[in-house]
């Protein structure tokens, strides 16, 4: 069934899955999308959804690899959304300067905006380039928007939080990730083959 329950059950059962050796992008997302040792959030998010048999053909049958081209392709669908729902795939952008750097899937959303994701590549203390499957609570400033994909059915009423009928206020400090000034590019040489692993990561 490809629900957005459906998703976030899925998802959930991959949390604490870690890549192998640590640090390496090693994992078996990376062996599924065929395109293994590059950062792995986004094909993270490609394999939940191809498993549920939903797949997001956004630079191939099985999904994505740049979360960039993901933003772009939930965009010319019409598809994108600055109100995360469960079972949305959130970007997020640690600099502020409108281009994803990250990708999850909203498992809920609380009453203050915030949300609980599921992501790939990630780790307490590095946020991008974690290297586990885990929870994580991240706050409005740092999410870029939200692409909906098109499930069958809405989510369960139990597993979204609906947001205050009032604009919830925006945070009086952003959110910082520390990345280098040239991350896009290393990350776009990397998924094409020409960096070394020991290249910034997302």
């Amino acid at each position: 069934m490809t629900t957005a329950a459906n998703l976030i059950r899925f998802a959930a059962g991959e949390v604490g899955y870690t890549e192998s050796p640590p640090g390496s992008n090693g994992n078996k997302y990376g062996q599924w999308y065929g395109m293994n040792y590059v950062p792995w959030c986004a094909i993270f998010v490609s394999y939940c959804f191809d498993q549920i048999d939903l797949p997001l053909p956004i630079r191939s049958a099985k999904g994505f690899a740049y979360c960039p081209d993901g933003v772009s392709w939930f965009r010319n669908r019409g598809q994108w959304f600055h109100d995360p729902k469960a079972g949305d795939v959130v970007f997020f952008c640690w600099r502020g300067d409108g281009i994803a750097d990250h990708v999850g899937i909203v498992e809920s959303v609380k009453p203050d905006g915030s949300i609980i994701s599921i992501e790939g590549n990630t780790g307490i203390g590095n946020d991008a380039n974690g290297g586990e499957v885990m929870r994580r609570t991240r706050t409005p400033g740092i999410i870029l928007g939200c692409g909906r994909p098109p499930y069958t059915n809405p989510v369960a009423s139990q597993t979204q939080v609906s947001r205050p009928t009032t604009p919830t206020p925006t945070p009086p400090h952003r959110e910082v990730v520390k990345v280098p000034p040239n991350y896009h590019k290393d990350l776009v040489e990397r998924l094409m083959g020409n960096k070394s692993n020991s290249s910034s990561k997302k």
